[in-house]
């Protein structure tokens, strides 16, 4: 197992920043969100983004790449975060937290919300995705991503229907959801109860996930983008994952309360 790295070491942030710009499972992740970004927005222009748990600023400078947006503002808890996402490119960042949004009403029509939810306090994803509802613009979009609930994993993923249940509570009209990264959690779940480690599911313990093999790197970049293609463009919905994403929607008069998939 790769030696695990936590936040307070000076490579933790180097080695994140390498994983998310070519790791299968980032670049698989991110390939299902641009899909579903790209429906959603397709035909705007010139929108406001906010990227909540910016991190190295990867997702913002993703975000900022897009024809459809204008402006994106990253937001993170950690100076050490901000200032590794500050190497790359200008991009507006503010020190903050997804509890208190230091932002007025309204202010954006995108937000991201990428693996920030398992790691808030109890009820703290509520009020995070409250938070979420406040400062975009009726009619605006924010894309969740959170751990999903494992078969060892105890109390920090989401099962799908919870996940939507809570933001359905924050007054957010749920459009799509599904799990993600289906095929590497089944074999990894299996892998893990035949040879009895206990822990299956790749959570916790600070950040212990390397760049594998450049042929083992391809060959799972594949798998992940066609399961990414399936969910984004055919709107399947997997019934297991390591991931959970949901797309949801600042409610106003015109969205009808009943929309979105069916959960």
């Amino acid at each position: 197992m790769s030696a695990s790295l936590t936040i307070d070491q000076p490579a933790y942030f180097d080695r994140l920043a390498e994983v998310e710009a070519a790791h299968w499972w980032s670049l698989g992740m991110w390939r299902l969100a641009s899909h579903w970004l790209s429906a959603a927005l397709r035909g705007r222009r010139g929108l406001r983004a906010l990227d909540v748990g910016c991190g190295t600023g990867l997702t913002a400078r993703r975000l900022a790449q897009r024809p459809e947006i204008g402006q994106v503002v990253g937001l993170d808890p950690s100076p050490e975060a901000l200032a590794h996402a500050r190497r790359h490119r200008r991009l507006p960042l503010v020190r903050g937290s997804a509890l208190e949004l230091p932002f007025a009403d309204g202010r954006f029509d995108v937000a991201t919300c990428f693996d920030v939810l398992q790691h808030l306090p109890t009820r703290g994803d509520l009020r995070a995705a409250s938070e979420l509802r406040r400062v975009l613009r009726p009619g605006g979009l924010a894309l969740i991503r959170a751990n999903a609930s494992g078969g060892d994993l105890a109390d920090s993923g989401y099962r799908l229907d919870a996940l939507t249940r809570m933001l359905r509570a924050a007054d957010l009209a749920v459009l799509r959801a599904s799990y993600a990264n289906c095929l590497p959690a089944l074999a990894q779940e299996v892998r893990g109860r035949l040879a009895r480690s206990g822990r299956a599911h790749p959570s916790g313990g600070g950040l212990q996930i390397r760049m594998p093999r450049p042929w083992i790197n391809r060959l799972m970049r594949g798998i992940s983008e066609a399961e990414a293609a399936l969910v984004g463009r055919l709107d399947a919905r997997l019934p297991f994952g390591h991931s959970t994403m949901v797309l949801a929607q600042c409610r106003n008069e015109n969205i009808p309360t009943n929309s979105g998939f069916p959960i």
